[in-house]
């Protein structure tokens, strides 16, 4: 009895890790071109973020449908897919703003600009070509979302703690945009 509550303990504790995962990704729409003048529509799903030598790097899954015109030539999903990342303090007004009703009057940070490079995957044997992905994302000090969106625009040299740290943002961001983003 006592080691099948053990394997039950286990199991248990796999599901909880596994749903954790699933559930720390973001999706964001993105599109791209092959030859022949064919188009693709559809999101990229960031998992995580990592350090590759002295570069940051987010790792995902590409999904959508491949068109020619008016025909649609299929649906296709590549993965685990590697986009190049670069993130620098902007002062763009077109961010997402975290704001309190409690305290209204709070300092803002940076708006923090990550922008997922422009990559070429397969698709079903078509060589697509995607556009560059750029995320605002600003915040008041004090929340949750603009505390890490504050820590972050501090820490821009140092590659280790923002990849860190953008793991911890893409976990918060799931939790607050995941319906509206399809998360």
């Amino acid at each position: 009895m006592k080691k099948n509550l053990w394997v039950i303990l286990g199991l248990v504790m796999l599901l909880s890790v596994a749903s954790a995962q699933a559930t720390s990704a973001v999706k964001v729409p993105v599109s791209g071109t092959f030859a022949g003048g064919g188009q693709f529509t559809g999101v990229v799903t960031i998992n995580r973020f990592e350090q590759q030598g002295n570069d940051i790097v987010a790792v995902g899954f590409v999904s959508g449908t491949l068109t020619r015109g008016s025909k649609t030539l299929g649906t296709a999903v590549a993965g685990e897919v590697t986009w190049a990342v670069t993130i620098k303090a902007s002062t763009t007004t077109a961010a997402i703003h975290a704001t309190s009703a409690l305290a209204p009057n709070q300092a803002s940070c940076p708006v923090l600009s990550i922008s997922l490079g422009a990559n070429d995957i397969n698709l079903l044997g078509f060589d697509v070509s995607l556009g560059a992905i750029p995320l605002n994302i600003g915040g008041e000090s004090g929340t949750p979302l603009g505390d890490l969106v504050c820590a972050i625009n501090g820490l821009l040299g140092n590659v280790a703690g923002v990849v860190n740290l953008l793991n911890n943002l893409l976990g918060l961001l799931t939790g607050l945009l995941g319906g509206l983003t399809g998360a």
